[in-house]
């Protein structure tokens, strides 16, 4: 009962701050829009419902978007032969006598196109407090970040194609994927936490 009765008092204890209870209502709001989110991203046809008959064009867009990045990219990361051709990169080495010899490929799908990542952050800033220029900016820039970071992503993924094919998986799944919800709550910490507030001093 006393164990009952200190949690009851730490919890009214730590909601009598203004600052903690709007720490947790922004922290709840974030983590209900990333559930809601990934539901509706995964098990509804949202795609159809914001982009309408422009959904293919769309993610083709950001696809080939986040192709040229990571070719940007690719030319600092990988250094094995490759040729990187609009929504491909094929690794190849050559023989003595020049010919190239394909040893593999990486495609740039539709995953990669970073939309995804881009709703997200956006409903994430449409639930955030503040003015509603300010968070217009924050997500125009913040959106540029996603974009540089995604390429990066996809560059590194295929630097990683090219040494260690095995790797490619597990380096996809458990780095390359978290990395871009990373960003996002940062840009989220950032704007709450750190802009929001200075604001409203």
């Amino acid at each position: 009962m006393n164990a009952i009765k200190s949690l009851k008092n730490g919890i009214v204890s730590l909601l009598q701050s203004e600052n903690n209870r709007r720490t947790l209502k922004d922290t709840a709001l974030l983590a209900v829009a990333t559930i809601v989110f990934h539901f509706l991203y995964w098990h509804s046809d949202m795609n159809n419902w914001l982009f309408g008959p422009f959904t293919q064009q769309v993610f083709e867009f950001f696809r080939l978007l986040a192709y040229r990045l990571a070719a940007f990219f690719a030319g600092f990361v990988i250094k094995e032969p490759y040729d990187a051709v609009p929504g491909y990169f094929f690794f190849y080495h050559t023989l003595p006598s020049g010919v190239k010899i394909y040893d593999g490929y990486m495609e740039v799908v539709s995953d990669c196109s970073g939309v995804k990542q881009l709703l997200q952050y956006l409903l994430v800033m449409v639930l955030c407090r503040g003015a509603w220029k300010g968070k217009s900016a924050w997500f125009i820039g913040g959106s540029v970040v996603l974009l540089l970071v995604n390429g990066l992503r996809v560059a590194l993924l295929a630097w990683i194609c090219s040494a260690d094919w095995d790797m490619f998986q597990p380096v996809h799944d458990w780095i390359a994927r978290p990395v871009m919800y990373i960003i996002i709550f940062a840009l989220w910490y950032i704007w709450i936490y750190r802009l929001d507030k200075k604001k409203n001093r």
